[in-house]
């Protein structure tokens, strides 16, 4: 009894100091929004197959639609940032909901490729509009527990991977690939009812006093400090092997370990279910321990797992692998809160939406790169390349704080 009451100790008192820190109402809206937001983006690989089967592609070519996705999202995170700073959060994140379910029914009524692709960009760039300000609106509504609350959001998007995913593939097999994105779309209007009435039109500061040439002055001579683009590189290898990683694992489990289609979406949804309380670990680690330690550890504990994936043979050993694999995504509160940190409050929008735009565009190269080394016969390769990249994040991790920090100690903006 002692041992079980332990951890829901600790869960209720890390609990309380959400309450206390800040305003839960707008942490479980942006959360329930991020579930629904990433969780579309994620049934992707778990319906690719019925998409591939249906348009006649190959895994090169259902890369680009990954890439394309995560591409079209990255462009709009600029844009969404700065639509935050200048007419708030409530209004963006709000918009971006609708958005998604249009974008979502037109996924569903693609009759032919070209179709597809275009209702990929549109739901890119739907989608797009909701993850800086996400992550922003997070950070300005809680101070000491920013790290904890940004895990929070983050883990929600986790339960969005492993139940939409895993209700997709259901109806799928059941109705078809159309009724598996189709069937988000009522959902995806009751987020953005919630996001309308939880969120307030603005969380932080904004610099909506200054003309936007101003504005944008200061955003550039924000993201070209030593420390940001430190942070930069940590948070571009991170999307790299984030979208690497979620885009081609379900496949890679089917071709290379010959799993059955509903037995490696299962365990795919396995792998989100892990990283849900990997990340909860990771976001406390950090605001105790602090952001490099969480790096390191967790995206650290990944690197082996992707040398035991590709010699698995069994089973079991093929299960512990992946669920090992989900500690890479333990990275990403500590991560994305030290991208948040290294800017100015009144920009933090704005700026964190440019450096998103470019690492997330970046992070979009990783899954045609895996497409293509899957049909040239190297998808063991490919996974062997994505545990190196790991291992340079993990290293960079560690000493990404060092950069700069005298320097932007003296320097205001």
């Amino acid at each position: 009894m002692p041992t079980r009451s332990r951890p829901v100790a600790l869960a209720a008192g890390v609990a309380g100091d959400l309450r206390r820190d800040g305003s839960v109402a707008v942490l479980l809206a942006v959360s329930f929004g991020w579930f629904l937001t990433l969780g579309v983006r994620v049934v992707y690989p778990t319906l690719l197959p019925g998409v591939t089967g249906e348009f006649g592609v190959g895994n090169a070519t259902a890369g680009l639609f990954v890439g394309a996705l995560w591409t079209t999202y990255a462009l709009l995170q600029f844009p969404g940032g700065v639509l935050a700073d200048a007419v708030g959060e409530r209004l963006v994140l709000a918009g971006s909901a609708v958005l998604t379910a249009v974008a979502v029914v037109a996924v569903a009524a693609a009759a032919t490729v070209e179709a597809f692709v275009a209702a990929t960009v549109v739901l890119g760039l739907a989608t797009g509009l909701y993850g800086t300000t996400r992550i922003t609106v997070v950070a300005a509504t809680y101070d000491r527990m920013a790290a904890t609350a940004i895990a929070v959001s983050q883990a929600a998007g986790n339960v969005g991977n492993v139940v939409l995913s895993a209700g997709a593939g259901a109806v799928a097999a059941w109705l078809g690939w159309r009724w598996g994105f189709g069937g988000l779309v009522p959902l995806i209007g009751l987020g953005a009812v919630g996001l309308w009435l939880a969120v307030p039109r603005s969380a932080g500061e904004t610099a909506a006093d200054e003309s936007f040439r101003e504005t944008m002055r200061r955003v550039v001579a924000a993201v070209r400090r030593p420390r940001v683009l430190a942070t930069f590189a940590l948070l571009a290898l991170n999307m790299l092997l984030y979208q690497s990683v979620t885009g081609f694992l379900p496949t890679y489990l089917v071709a290379q370990k010959g799993l059955a289609p509903a037995t490696a979406a299962t365990l795919y949804g396995g792998f989100f279910a892990a990283a849900i309380a990997v990340q909860f670990l990771a976001g406390a680690v950090a605001d105790r321990r602090g952001e490099r330690v969480a790096i390191a550890a967790f995206v650290g504990l990944s690197v082996p797992a992707f040398v035991l994936l590709t010699v698995a043979e069994s089973l079991a050993t093929v299960v512990a692998s992946v669920l090992l694999l989900s500690s890479l995504l333990g990275g990403m509160p500590p991560i994305n809160t030290a991208g948040v940190g290294a800017l100015p409050d009144e920009i933090r929008g704005s700026g964190f939406g440019l450096l998103r735009t470019g690492y997330i565009a970046f992070g979009a190269v990783g899954p045609p790169i895996v497409g293509v080394l899957a049909d040239a016969g190297r998808f063991d390769g490919a996974f062997l390349l994505l545990g190196g990249v790991a291992l340079a994040l993990a290293g960079w991790g560690l000493v990404f704080e060092r950069v700069g920090t005298a320097r932007d100690g003296r320097q205001s903006l």
